[in-house]
Parts: C-alpha cells; structure tokens; sequence
C-alpha cells in the first residue's frame, strides 16, 4: 500500500448498438473503481402519416379480409365498414371521427371472430398492425378502435 504501485486498471467502455429507444433514455453504467456514467438520449417522434398512407393500411386490410377463410356473410360485414372508412380517409377534408366511426365495427367485429374462428385470429392480428399504424392519424378517434 505506502509505496506499492497499484496496478493499472484497463480502461473499459460498453457500447450499444442496434438498439432503439423510443420516448426515454438510454443510462447505462458498469461498477469499477472509477466509474464514469455517460447518459446520452434521443427522443424519436413517430413520422406523421397522411391520409393517402391511411387509404394503402386500410387497403391491405381489405385484401386480408378477402384472402381469409370467412364466410362470405363474415367478409362482406367487415367489408361494408371498411370500404367507407377508405373512401372517408382519402378525402382531401377528411373527417377522422368519421374513419374511425366506421372503423370501430371492424375491430369489434375482428376481436369476435380471434376468439371464434382460427381465420379470424390472423385476421385479427392483421387488423391490430393495421390499426396500430393509422392510430397516430386518428388522433382521438384512434379510442374507438381500441388503440
């Protein structure tokens, strides 16, 4: 100790890479002898989507509902709400209540069919990336959707 030369302690860093953090920050630390903590942070806003984004989502729906192995009864309630919410979400003065009026039989009507059918459970799963997308658009109306 009184005149000993400790040894030198290699220095360390850890990186992350890959990693994205949405809306919070990043701390990380390792404990050592000398512990220097860097915090660095980026808070990410989600890209604004406009409605003609909305209009391609909510036609892949409509193509998922098509493919799916339903009754024809089954697609054509899916259908006769989701092809009005299209034709309201590619308006120039678009009424987002409205979109998600019209939209909230389908998620109801999908969340049935996950717990009915085997088709409806994916389905439903597309319905719920779908929805998960064109939530930021809808704003307030996005609640009636469930998101």
């Amino acid at each position: 100790m009184f005149g000993k030369k400790q040894p030198e302690q290699p220095s360390q860093s850890q990186n992350m890479s890959g990693v994205a953090a949405t809306g919070g920050l990043i701390q990380q630390a390792q404990a050592g002898r000398d512990v220097q903590q860097s915090q660095s942070g980026k808070l990410e806003t989600q890209q604004q989507i406009t409605n003609i984004d909305v209009v391609k989502q909510l036609e892949n729906l409509e193509i998922a509902v098509k493919a799916a192995k339903l009754t024809q009864d089954e697609k054509d309630e899916l259908l006769d709400y989701l092809r009005p919410a299209k034709r309201e979400a590619a308006k120039a003065g678009v009424n987002k209540d409205m979109v998600g009026q019209y939209l909230k039989p389908v998620s109801e009507t999908l969340q049935t069919m996950k717990d009915t059918t085997e088709a409806g459970k994916s389905l439903w799963q597309t319905g719920q990336e779908v929805f998960g997308a064109i939530a930021p658009w809808l704003e307030a109306a996005a609640n009636l959707i469930g998101m």
